[in-house]
């Protein structure tokens, strides 16, 4: 909520209070699910009040939500609201749970160049600094680690056949040391007896984790390269949308069961694309193509050229359509 809209909200009185007041019940409880949304209501009454922004924190930290916990912890120190060097220990928490150990020294090493260190904090903060110094030393081994021995990983992740133990492998890597897999990623990405969905899977996670990297990715006889960090800026593609939203126009009334089933159907074959879109983005034939193949799932018959006429679209295009929603759907269940 922009702070302009937020100044024209008119609160109850006490209203903060009583959410803080709530909100802290819940997280003494470690009902962190529960305290997060009132945390949040209290936080748009006022983000600039350190018990709120700390409970936020806590929360998101609980629930594993570590990158808004790190921006609101940054916004607490760049902002100084509440004690700064409190602020600075839970970033600190936050950047070490990340994983991220060299943001945090350097930010440790400004701090101790720029601040004369209170003597309450100071032992502290070296400690942290110490911290930081031995995990980037120990991460810069595992950085190390040879290209041989990352490729047997790769090995013994393709002898994993069974796609559900592919995916559990892909979870199981830690999420803070997932740019140091860069040699797995880049090889899984492009083999061909990889599955589809994997790929991904594995695409989807390195964006969750804002992973800075170029990986050339393979589906379908279709090469491209992504970077997740900037592929994340990209969704929802407008195509798709426009596409889902042309269905709804078509179906909402007259099927709303079928509308369900034809979303579900496209969300799928997005998925199993994945970061790929249809060649074809014509927005008439594909939704044509999605309401064939959901009445044919239904059992019904279709006539693709008198849909294509009807839609004044090539039966050619509008069969190659359905031919790929099918070939997607096939494998999209694992």
């Amino acid at each position: 909520m922009t702070n302009e809209k937020r100044k024209n909200i008119v609160a109850f009185p006490h209203l903060k209070e009583r959410l803080i007041e709530k909100a802290t019940v819940h997280m003494q409880q470690k009902q962190f699910q529960e305290a997060l949304p009132l945390f949040q209501q209290a936080y748009e009454v006022d983000d600039a009040h350190h018990e709120i922004l700390l409970g936020l924190v806590v929360c998101y930290v609980e629930l594993g939500e570590l990158i808004v916990a790190k921006e609101i912890c940054e916004k607490m120190l760049r902002e100084d609201i509440g004690d700064y060097y409190h602020n600075l220990q839970m970033f600190l928490m936050v950047l070490i749970q990340l994983g991220q150990y060299e943001e945090g020294y350097m930010t440790l090493q400004a701090v101790i160049q720029e601040h004369k260190l209170p003597s309450e904090h100071a032992e502290q903060i070296y400690q942290l600094v110490e911290f930081c110094k031995v995990r980037m030393s120990q991460d810069k081994i595992v950085e190390d680690e040879t290209e041989q021995q990352q490729l047997i990983q790769v090995n013994e992740f393709l002898q994993k056949r069974n796609v559900q133990q592919q995916i559990e492998w892909i979870h199981s890597l830690k999420t803070n040391r997932m740019a140091q897999h860069r040699f797995f990623f880049e090889n899984i990405f492009v083999h061909n007896d990889v599955h589809p969905i994997i790929k991904t899977i594995a695409l989807k996670l390195l964006m969750e984790e804002k992973v800075d990297q170029d990986f050339q990715v393979s589906k379908f006889g279709r090469v491209k390269k992504v970077n997740p960090v900037h592929l994340g800026k990209t969704i929802p593609y407008p195509f798709t949308v426009q596409v889902e939203e042309a269905l709804k126009d078509k179906l909402e009334h007259e099927n709303p069961t079928m509308l369900q089933v034809g979303i579900e159907l496209w969300q799928r074959h997005l998925f199993v694309l994945f970061p790929f879109l249809p060649m074809n983005e014509d927005i008439k034939v594909w939704t044509a193509a999605i309401h064939a193949v959901s009445c044919q799932l239904y059992g019904e018959e279709i006539q693709v050229e008198a849909i294509a006429d009807e839609i004044e679209r090539s039966a050619e295009d509008l069969q190659q359509a359905i031919l790929q929603l099918k070939e997607t759907e096939e494998i999209s269940f694992i």
